[in-house]
């Protein structure tokens, strides 16, 4: 019977410690975000779903372009410019960083050319 008694007792302390551990503290603050994996990239459209969105910022020389989608008030189209190319460096202002995991898509996206080019090497980084 003892094994069993601490055998309890170690599920107990492991509840207790992970109910200690969070991500972090909660409330209003910016969250960074860069699409990535095209060195011509000049320009995406993305499609970012998250609660409690206040704005978007360009990192660097990237411009921002932002609206919330009609009947959507969680969901916003963003559109990030930048003439040299490359990384496309932004970040997310929200009511609160830790309320939701964001949903964030490429939808299109061209070179510095001004041709299209294709989505399905990009990826959208964000860190809190």
């Amino acid at each position: 019977m003892r094994p069993l008694k601490h055998s309890r007792l170690l599920a107990g302390l492991s509840v207790l410690v992970l109910a200690a551990c969070d991500l972090g503290p909660s409330g209003p603050g910016t969250v960074t975000g860069s699409v990535t994996g095209n060195p011509a990239l000049g320009a995406v459209v993305l499609d970012v779903t998250w609660p409690g969105v206040v704005g978007f910022e360009g990192r660097g020389s990237t411009q921002v372009y932002s609206a919330a989608v009609t009947g959507s008030p969680d969901r916003h189209r963003v559109v990030l410019v930048s003439p040299t190319g490359g990384d496309l460096p932004f970040a997310i202002a929200v009511d609160d960083v830790y309320l939701e995991t964001p949903v964030a898509t490429v939808v299109e996206a061209v070179g510095t050319d001004n041709l299209a080019l294709s989505v399905g090497g990009l990826r959208v980084v964000l860190e809190r």
